[in-house]
């Protein structure tokens, strides 16, 4: 259980805020597997809610889909464009494994790449904040592994992307308008002594795109239990920073996701 890893926020299999190399679903190399998520963000001044599937070809080739809906509450009256203003972000996604092996007795880990389209449909909010474009596309090279005997799984990822707040509000902006790589890690225990239970941290860097407002790197803590290979559950303390001149967005991160 676990090797399919969960739902990120952005559609792809990995963690909560972070992309890996992991291929979801449970499919063999001979099959297909599949995996369907919803997933509940809660932070200072804002709700984030985002649904998805995913699909995974031999356990090569990864296609995901999900679509974000980004709730500004009474948050959005005080930004001037309408109490509970919402952003909606569709994110379509390809992910392929290279080589190596996430839970092999190698050191080597598994390795993919992946790419994202990303398309925005509030065209005029999202020039009006200064950014330069409601579609952009992200592309990463992921790395993963299991070691076994210390219970552990590590990731390590490289992104380019010109997303503002991963695409919510836009693409690239009037202080910069280029590709930039950025970071995401994360770690996870897996105690023996609660089968199905990962503890764990992971972190993410991000673009500084627009003078409007400043973007803040990524933090959370998670707590996920895998009921068996179809169910798991996800909880998780996150701290995003400041997300449209609103600063310290601290709060809850929840997750349900069904594999195949």
């Amino acid at each position: 259980m676990g090797t399919a890893g969960l739902s990120s926020l952005e559609g792809s299999s990995g963690g909560g805020i972070a992309s890996w190399a992991t291929i979801g679903g449970y499919g063999s190399k001979n099959g297909l597997g599949t995996a369907f998520h919803y997933t509940y963000v809660n932070v200072s001044d804002y709700q984030n809610q985002n649904i998805g599937g995913l699909i995974g070809i031999y356990n090569r080739i990864e296609l995901s889909y999900t679509h974000n809906f980004f709730q500004t509450q009474g948050t959005g009256r005080k930004l001037g464009i309408g109490k509970g203003y919402q952003f909606d972000l569709d994110i379509v996604g390809i992910k392929a494994r290279l080589f190596g092996d996430l839970a092999g007795s190698s050191l080597i880990p598994q390795v993919a790449i992946g790419a994202m389209y990303k398309h925005d449909s509030d065209q005029h909010v999202i020039h009006a904040v200064g950014a330069r474009s409601t579609d952009g596309g992200d592309v990463y090279i992921a790395a993963t592994k299991l070691f076994a005997n210390a219970h552990v799984i590590v990731d390590a990822t490289m992104r380019l992307t010109k997303g503002n707040q991963w695409g919510i509000i836009g693409f690239g902006g009037d202080r910069n308008n280029s590709y930039h790589p950025q970071f995401e890690g994360s770690i996870g225990y897996l105690p023996s002594f609660i089968p199905g239970l990962v503890v764990g941290a992971e972190y993410r860097s991000k673009p500084r795109n627009q003078n409007f407002t400043p973007e803040s790197n990524w933090f959370d803590a998670y707590a996920t239990y895998f009921v068996n290979k179809h169910l798991n559950v996800t909880l998780a303390y996150v701290s995003l920073g400041t997300i449209a001149t609103y600063r310290d967005q601290t709060g809850v991160y929840a997750s349900l996701q069904t594999g195949f």
